[in-house]
């Protein structure tokens, strides 16, 4: 189900709400009609029209109301489960939407055909609808949208079974929610994400076999569900962290998490969660000993069973009640709790619950020491058991036969159908000879065009290529060569320093020569001393600014951390840095390219846009790496930043083109806070890396 679903019972469509947002803009009003219609279309398809209507007349564009509606089908056909046509719609309102413009609501329904692939087990076609989404909400920075993604994208990774890939999809959605503000129209919606997330989050610890991690975001999960009083969703995660507790071996705790649930879904009437409440505690008491504790939860669970007209679980709480009577000492009442399961499951013809309650009755005569009765029971134990093996096979059985039936009229039908084909072909055949020949002469002429054409082209391609690459070598020689010359001038700077060292032995001649004048001999000591401290830090100082020791030791994100805390101690600004996924060294060039870009942009920054935070991030995608930088400062003129007197822009430029990146930068004059994105597809990396194998 798309993620709007995670709207539910936040907003109601009422004359309340028409009347609020009767006072709004149109696109205001849009957006909220909107993402209701999305809601309402997996649940009500009256209230849907109705909410259609109340848009259409909100609308002023035609053709912009007709693409909305588009989308609000695919919802209703993908929730009706008209899966050919839920994607066929899905994917044309989404081309639609973008044509239009609407860059967010087009993300938002590419989310929706992520899920929609997702849910259908088409793992390759969420990833590839997941990873577009992402693009554009980053872009337009939509913070719930990618929120919902990434929830999304875990959550299916979960249900495949790949723990490690949902844990840090959905480890990413709640850092963006820890640092999100939801306007007050989405805060409940923002509380229902973080406990949606936080309840997968644990689910997938649980599986994973972290249990202790999985039972802390589930009681996180439960916090954010009581606040917004969804006790029913308390109840299921309490019956989640007994299902824990049980599977550790801590039955009492197990119980005691079950009775937390029913005491939740008393409150909300919840009787099918009661009911299993009720049996599972039954079952638990009897396992620890507990008979008259299980009496009482049976007793219960075999009460709403009833209401309910619940057979199978009336007879699974007989035969507790049953156990518990027998452990007590009760015999003839538990041989009549065991009579009456008997009679239920044979009524519902349920073989599996006549097989517990056959083995219980034979574990009871052996205890009794009626051996005889005891042969009795066990023989129907086996023979229900057999019973139960062959209709499962009689059904296996008759699958395939019906299988093996379609398939020989299938080829019944595909061979008449040859043979049909084979009289037309005799007739035809003569005729389409002489076609045939037509065409071969007019092809022979196209192909011997089209080979000349080609040629031509791929001729031109090499001629471009050459030029391409020598323009390359041109700018990888003179960046090198600065790289070159920074790099001996810090080893100059680190291993000479002869002046210097020459006036600070004079110096420290000075003070033998002042042997007798303690004052001046330790004055000179502690100028001595301040000298050598002062050399030191200018030293590092210089050696830093021109190539970063820990950059070409340690690596791109060493490197950087050192240039942040450098930062970070002026105080004057606060700059972040997340890595996600990059978990071996790049190549040096694009190392260094990327080290001096993030400097660039980091020294502009603090020279004009008077921002308090800098975020930095570097992704590391299957086919990309991304590295944003962000801040909250004021924005600047974008082209009067390319065509400024300074070298910074084509600083920027040039190491962008050598390591074959994209950028995109997302400011404006006058508006708080800006964004650069840069994109490096991995060939273009790994292009790089070989040729330095190469080189060295």
């Amino acid at each position: 189900m798309p993620t709007s679903q995670l709207f539910s019972q936040d907003i109601i469509y009422s004359d309340s709400l028409k009347s609020a947002i009767s006072e709004l803009s149109e696109d205001e009003q849009i957006n909220i009609l909107w993402t209701l219609a999305r809601e309402y279309a997996f649940k009500d398809s009256i209230e849907t029209i109705n909410i259609l209507q109340h848009l259409e007349s909100v609308t002023s564009n035609p053709t912009r109301f007709q693409t909305l509606q588009l989308a609000i089908i695919a919802n209703q056909l993908d929730a009706a489960n008209k899966t050919i046509e839920a994607k066929s719609t899905y994917q044309k309102a989404h081309k639609q939407l973008a044509q239009l413009g609407e860059d967010k609501k087009a993300a938002q329904v590419l989310n929706d055909l992520s899920t929609f692939y997702g849910l259908h087990g088409q793992f390759d076609s969420l990833k590839y609808y997941a990873k577009e989404a992402v693009k554009i909400f980053i872009n337009q920075k939509d913070t719930m949208g990618l929120i919902a993604n990434y929830s999304n994208i875990g959550r299916a990774f979960q249900l495949k079974g790949q723990f490690d890939s949902a844990i840090v999809n959905l480890y990413k959605a709640i850092d963006l929610m820890e640092v999100y503000t939801p306007t007050p129209l989405l805060q409940k919606t923002h509380l229902r994400y973080q406990g949606n997330v936080f309840n997968n989050l644990g689910i997938a610890y649980v599986e994973h076999g972290d249990l202790e991690n999985g039972i802390k975001f589930y009681l996180k999960a439960s916090e954010k569900k009581a606040a917004l009083g969804d006790l029913t969703e308390v109840g299921n995660i309490m019956i989640n962290i007994g299902g824990v507790k049980f599977d550790e071996g801590n039955p009492i705790a197990a119980r005691a998490y079950l009775d937390s649930a029913a005491f939740y879904y008393e409150k909300t009437n919840h009787s099918l969660g009661l009911l299993m409440c009720k049996t599972n505690s039954a079952a638990v008491s009897n396992m620890v000993g507990e008979f008259s504790q299980g009496i009482a939860y049976a007793n219960e669970g075999a009460q709403i069973a009833k209401l309910l007209d619940d057979q199978t679980n009336v007879a699974l709480n007989y035969i507790h009640l049953g156990t518990a009577h027998w452990r007590l000492g009760n015999k003839e009442l538990s041989y009549t709790y065991l009579d009456s399961a008997a009679m239920v499951s044979r009524a519902i013809d349920s073989k599996r619950v006549m097989n517990e309650v056959q083995n219980l009755r034979y574990e009871f005569a052996l205890e009794a020491k009626d051996f005889e009765q005891a042969l009795n029971y066990r023989n129907e134990f086996f023979a229900t058991k057999d019973s139960m093996y062959q209709t499962k096979k009689s059904r296996e059985i008759s699958e395939l036969e019906t299988q093996y039936k379609t398939v020989e009229k299938e080829q019944e039908i595909a061979f008449l159908a040859k043979e049909n084909e084979l009289k037309e072909a005799t007739i035809q055949r003569n005729t389409l000879l002489m076609i045939g020949l037509v065409i071969l002469i007019i092809l022979l002429i196209v192909i011997f065009y089209f080979v000349r054409y080609k040629t031509r082209q791929q001729h031109q391609a090499v001629l471009q290529e050459q030029k391409i690459r020598m323009r390359e070598s041109q700018m990888q020689a003179v960046i090198d060569s600065q790289e070159t010359e920074r790099k001996r001038f810090a080893t100059d700077l680190h291993d000479g320093m002869g002046q210097l060292i020459s006036a600070l032995n004079l110096n420290i001649q000075s003070m033998n020569e002042s042997a007798g004048d303690k004052d001046k001999r330790d004055k000179l000591y502690n100028n001595s001393t301040t000298l050598l401290k002062d050399i030191h830090t200018e030293i590092r100082n210089i050696a830093f600014n021109l190539m970063p020791q820990t950059l070409m030791k340690a690596g791109l994100i060493d490197g950087l951390e050192e240039l942040i805390h450098r930062i970070n101690k002026t105080e004057k600004i606060k700059v972040h840095l997340s890595v996600f996924d990059l978990e071996e060294r790049l190549p040096e060039v694009v190392e260094v390219s990327m080290y001096r870009i993030v400097q660039e942009f980091l020294s502009n920054i603090m020279k004009y846009s008077q921002a308090d935070n800098v975020y930095i991030g570097i992704t590391n995608h299957e086919d990309e790496l991304v590295l944003t930088i962000e801040d909250d400062g004021m924005g600047y003129d974008i082209e009067k930043f390319k065509v400024s007197e300074g070298n910074g822009w084509r600083n920027i430029n040039s190491r962008i083109n050598l390591i074959k990146g994209e950028l995109d930068i997302d400011t404006k004059e006058g508006r708080k806070g800006s964004s650069v994105v840069i994109n490096i597809e991995t060939k273009h990396i790994e292009k790089v890396r070989s040729m330095e194998v190469v080189t060295r």
